[in-house]
């Protein structure tokens, strides 16, 4: 492992719309550990990206899941934690699809399928997992390198769990309030009709084969990833 002034180097990856905002504010305060210098990411940087025998950790999402909420999130461009302008292409997505629902349906088939993908493509947080893993093969070659995974859909426990392997006190909590969390409204349809989930887990294939993989690995690793 890579040391900084005599400390081991722990990378974490911002995997867009998996809890990154709120596992980044909760570790800001505490960069320089007792073992880590810990190296909080920007959503650009892969595991590529991190040298080889530097330790590395990032947190997931069921990527149907990932889909709405990132669809939302740039919908309302970031705000109001954040304000990202939509690219040319995110605005023209936008003004063509108002719902999750909507583009997923079009994504199935139909007229508006060509501009379905176009938004796929466009929308920044609807990127695929292969962003960040780049290929299963080469994730499998790193997997000595991976010093914890952790899903959104558990975030609160599985970040209980990495307080105690970063030494990190009890009393440090999470952000909980919209805002800090930097979730979406609770009050938006997320719904998805059985022809839009069909779509997306057909787009979303490769993600559920890493989804799963880490999920594993996890398990087989006592919790820790």
């Amino acid at each position: 492992m890579k040391k900084t002034e005599n400390k081991y180097d722990l990378h974490f990856l911002h995997v867009g719309k998996t809890g990154g905002t709120a596992i980044k504010s909760a570790l800001s305060d505490y960069l320089v550990l007792s073992r880590y210098s810990l190296l909080l990411h920007s959503h650009e940087t892969s595991v590529k990206d991190v040298p080889e025998n530097s330790k590395f950790m990032f947190f997931l999402r069921d990527p149907i899941s990932r889909f709405v909420s990132g669809f939302y999130s740039r919908k309302r461009k970031g705000q109001p934690r954040y304000f990202s302008d939509w690219r040319p292409g995110e605005k023209e997505a936008f003004e063509l699809f108002q719902t999750p629902n909507d583009l997923a349906n079009a994504l199935a088939g139909g007229a508006l399928q060509d501009a379905a993908l176009k938004a796929m493509h466009s929308i920044t947080h609807l990127r695929k997992y292969k962003h960040w893993y780049v290929t299963l093969d080469y994730f499998e070659t790193r997997l000595a390198d991976v010093f914890y995974i952790g899903f959104q859909e558990t975030m609160d426990s599985d970040f209980s769990k990495l307080k105690v392997l970063l030494d990190l006190p009890d009393s440090l909590q999470l952000p909980n309030d919209d805002v800090g969390a930097h979730r979406n409204p609770q009050n938006l349809d997320k719904s998805l009709t059985p022809k839009a989930v069909a779509a997306l887990t057909d787009w979303y294939a490769e993600d559920y084969v890493f989804f799963s993989r880490c999920k594993d690995f996890k398990t087989s690793n006592n919790g820790r990833g």
